[in-house]
């Protein structure tokens, strides 16, 4: 089986306080390094007994989304990931992921996730782009699957 390759160098980002509002919701990867839905196992604990040592059992993965992106402060509130974060802490929001919407068979993940707000301040001096990182827990499993086009 030949490998396949997922290459992220034209990929979008909507996020928005409703999963109706990501189809109108502003394009926010320029101003984002990494984003990755990271899985969080979760294991139980079987105890130990008088014939067998403590083991573990998988649960069902939890997730989340771990995000690097450059401050955009000065950005407008509607075109700002530092500000949509730091306006949303701690509240579920919708957020859309596609690697590239050229692909022959297009994919995405769209997830509701909490929140959580970025960094404001970098390193003085050096000229350094000042960059933040979040990690915002999924509420649920987010779907992945090919992009849905509207028909024309």
């Amino acid at each position: 089986m030949p490998r396949e390759v997922m290459v992220w160098n034209t990929p979008t980002v909507k996020m928005a306080t409703t999963e109706v509002a990501l189809d109108t919701a502003p394009a926010l990867e320029c101003q984002i390094n990494s984003a990755v839905l990271t899985p969080q196992p979760v294991y139980n604990t079987i105890p130990a007994t008088g014939c067998a040592g403590a083991s573990q059992s998988p649960g069902t993965t939890g997730w989340q989304l771990d995000l690097a992106w450059l401050q955009d402060w000065t950005k407008t509130e509607a075109e700002s990931l530092s500000w949509f974060a730091w306006n949303n802490d701690g509240r579920p929001v919708w957020v859309e992921l596609v690697p590239d919407a050229a692909a022959t068979t297009p994919m995405s993940m769209v997830g509701q996730f909490y929140a959580t707000a970025g960094g404001f301040g970098a390193t003085f001096g050096d000229g350094s782009a000042a960059a933040t990182t979040a990690s915002w827990p999924a509420i649920d499993k987010p779907a992945i699957a090919p992009v849905v086009v509207a028909a024309t």
